[in-house]
């Protein structure tokens, strides 16, 4: 017979629990379908994302855009309207300016074509609610322009994020230049350790067995079978408070598009809601790395967010309308056994338009299949992705 120490509950339960809010909601459901879209789109099937990187941005070009981008900006993100998206947004930023810059950073920056300014409403919303620093660039020095650019993203993401601009991108039509940083680095609550981590079988996308570094633990976690999608589902807490990785494992070895499908429609936080203790989960998971750059035009276009490329936005720059001609986001994630790195720079380029008991047998949890995972601070998730191979 053996007895959990009460610590061992509260440090699960945390000193509060975790409040589920309407803005989390909206971003569940919103962050699924850009995933489904990006696993359809991807050719090995291996995608990290940041859809919150892009609902940011969205947000914030919305208060300025016309009115059918607008509707579609609405439909997406699950505002009533610009306003109500742009306090949802303000008050997020807000809340992730007062937590640990060494654990998240999450940043807005405006690069404007020094011939033009921006409309002075567009400029307080970005400035105060979004926490959105603007400088100037000469678009006729499209490499100065890019590194300057570069420069900021390399330094927001510690290093991780190069490149990010292409100075291709930087025509001289550019009007301006709307980017966003999601940088994450947790450490597990308790690590792997790595004279536990060994080669073992993954099942493959394409029907193969490789062998991975699949890390060890056993130990209490918060574990789940879903509801709803044919998957069962495991907590695994960072120390950083409100920071957590949700791993969602498939019943079936081929059953990941299925999860994904079913996911897009219904979200996942009623299951991460559900979560409860399992006193031991024998858990075998693997060492994973992703990066990847992705299209954001023609996966917006996908779920319906097309007027943002073709509509004028006259909100935006004063005497003259704009539209994003170019939208992309570059990621990537690394876990280990002692924990996650994980960052984002997303991109929208604009140009004039023309207790006591007798344990159970241990909760078997092996991920040796292409999985879905998830990080999220309290309930709005910061990244999520698709490891397949």
């Amino acid at each position: 017979m053996s007895v959990i120490p009460r610590e061992l509950f509260m440090r699960f339960r945390g000193p509060e629990p975790i409040q589920r809010t309407p803005l989390g909601n909206a971003i569940d459901k919103a962050t699924l379908k850009l995933l489904q879209e990006a696993f359809i789109s991807s050719s090995d099937k291996n995608v990290v994302t940041s859809p919150l990187g892009v609902m940011i941005l969205l947000s914030l070009y919305n208060t300025g855009a016309g009115e059918e981008t607008q509707q579609e900006i609405n439909n997406y993100l699950g505002g009533a309207c610009p306003a109500e998206l742009a306090e949802s947004y303000s008050s997020l930023s807000r809340k992730f300016s007062t937590l640990n810059p060494e654990c998240l950073t999450v940043a807005n920056k405006i690069y404007v074509n020094k011939k033009f300014t921006l409309w002075e409403k567009f400029s307080e919303i970005a400035r105060n609610s979004y926490h959105s620093g603007v400088d100037k660039i000469n678009v006729e020095a499209p490499a100065a322009a890019a590194a300057l650019i570069n420069e900021w993203a390399e330094n927001m993401t510690r290093g991780h994020i190069k490149n990010a601009m292409a100075e291709s991108d930087i025509k001289p039509s550019v009007t301006a230049v709307l980017v966003n940083v999601i940088f994450f680095q947790g450490h597990w609550s308790v690590p792997f350790k790595a004279i536990d981590t060994k080669e073992k079988d993954f099942h493959t996308s394409d029907g193969n067995v490789i062998k991975k570094p699949m890390m060890h633990l056993l130990r209490a976690f918060k574990y789940t079978k879903c509801a709803n999608i044919p998957a069962r589902m495991i907590e695994l807490p960072y120390k950083e408070e409100g920071f957590r990785m949700i791993v969602v494992l498939p019943n079936e070895i081929d059953g990941l598009p299925a999860v994904v499908e079913q996911a897009a429609k219904t979200g996942l936080l009623d299951d991460i809601f559900n979560l409860r203790v399992a006193d031991r989960v024998d858990l075998d998971m693997p060492k994973f790395d992703i990066e990847n750059c992705l299209d954001l035009q023609d996966l917006l276009s996908k779920i319906g967010v097309n007027a943002i490329f073709s509509e004028a936005a006259p909100g935006i720059v004063k005497d003259d309308f704009i539209n994003v001609t170019k939208a992309i986001q570059k990621a990537f994630v690394k876990v280990d056994e002692e924990g996650a790195i994980a960052g984002a720079f997303t991109a929208f380029v604009t140009c004039r338009t023309t207790s006591v008991y007798i344990p159970p047998p241990p909760v078997k949890f092996t991920v040796d299949r292409p999985f879905l995972f998830m990080i999220l601070h309290e309930d709005i998730i910061l990244f999520v992705g698709t490891l397949s191979k």
